[in-house]
């Protein structure tokens, strides 16, 4: 598999899963936008725009899976984001789906495997 498939593929993965993934990394510690744009990139090597991020941000607010605090921090404001119990609960449903979802396609690679 050429590296432009594997980026594409890893880039929507991540996007299309964005949601589970801020949260995930919300669960480890309360971050502030960028830091969470940040991590994505290092993590995952996959670059957002705030233009992606910052929506998103405001609708897991919206539904109370994470909750935003403005800080000052040397007069300038920014907002810290931490995961709520709803956001926990969505959390753990999308790691089991994610991971049922994983052990299948796993297993149906597997069977082909062994009948071919």
């Amino acid at each position: 598999m050429s590296n432009d498939t594997e980026r594409i593929l890893r880039e929507r993965l991540v996007k299309s899963h964005l949601d589970l993934m801020v949260l995930w990394l919300l669960k480890a510690k309360p971050r502030w936008g960028y830091e969470i744009n940040a991590e994505i990139r290092d993590r995952f090597k996959v670059y957002l725009s705030a233009g992606t991020l910052y929506p998103l941000l405001h609708s897991l607010e919206d539904k109370r899976y994470l909750e935003g605090v403005w800080e000052s921090e040397k007069g300038r404001g920014r907002r810290i984001y931490k995961i709520t119990t709803e956001g926990n609960s969505f959390l753990s449903a999308g790691e089991k789906v994610s991971q049922e979802l994983s052990r299948k396609l796993s297993s149906n690679a597997e069977q082909r495997l062994t009948e071919g």
